[in-house]
């Protein structure tokens, strides 16, 4: 009897150690936020600006009917520290005491010449022969001048400055402190002694 006793034991122990208590092991399952980082597409579209030729370094065109004051403007856009003078006659080839035109007027009304040579004004275009095509080709004499330089208002340098292309003789100007050219100046070269 004590050893059925042990087996009953042993067997109620052994249920006993076979029954566990099944414990469910539950995970929290997060909520995860999908991070989006979709741009929203954004079509860039800009408006091209309408830029004159004298802006983006283009070549100013030279034609009978443009008035001489637009021709001048345009110049003075594009060499900023540079003027285009339209002087009279006699006054060709001076440096002081030269006295300008009206630059009301277009080309055609003033050239005393008539030339089927178009000439286009750019970067490359030396001083000496801007001065001589307008001459030569049209019978209108212009001076390229500065402002402001060594004590005067306006200044036609002579020498080397001559045969400097508008864009060595611009950064010259700059360079040795002048003026950058404004309506008040252009007003100031249409008429009267410029220099």
């Amino acid at each position: 009897m004590i050893m059925a006793k042990k087996t009953t034991t042993k067997a109620v122990a052994k249920k006993s150690t076979t029954t566990k208590t099944a414990t469910k092991k539950t995970t929290a399952v997060k909520t995860v936020a999908k991070k989006t980082t979709a741009k929203a597409a954004v079509k860039k579209t800009t408006a091209k600006k309408v830029v004159e030729p004298t802006k983006i370094g283009g070549e100013i065109t030279v034609n009978g009917n443009k008035l001489m004051k637009t021709l001048q403007k345009e110049f003075s856009d594009k060499f900023e520290y540079l003027t285009l003078c339209f002087i009279i006659d006699a006054d060709r080839l001076k440096s002081v005491n030269v006295k300008g035109i009206n630059t009301n007027k277009r080309l055609s009304e003033v050239r005393k010449k008539n030339s089927n040579e178009e000439i286009s004004l750019h970067g490359r275009t030396k001083v000496e022969n801007i001065e001589k095509y307008f001459w030569d080709e049209l019978g209108i004499a212009v001076q390229i001048g500065i402002c402001n330089y060594s004590g005067h208002k306006h200044y036609f340098p002579v020498g080397t400055f001559n045969s400097m292309t508008l864009t060595a003789a611009n950064e010259w100007a700059k360079n040795a402190g002048c003026k950058k050219v404004g309506a008040t100046e252009l007003k100031q070269i249409c008429s009267g002694t410029i220099f």
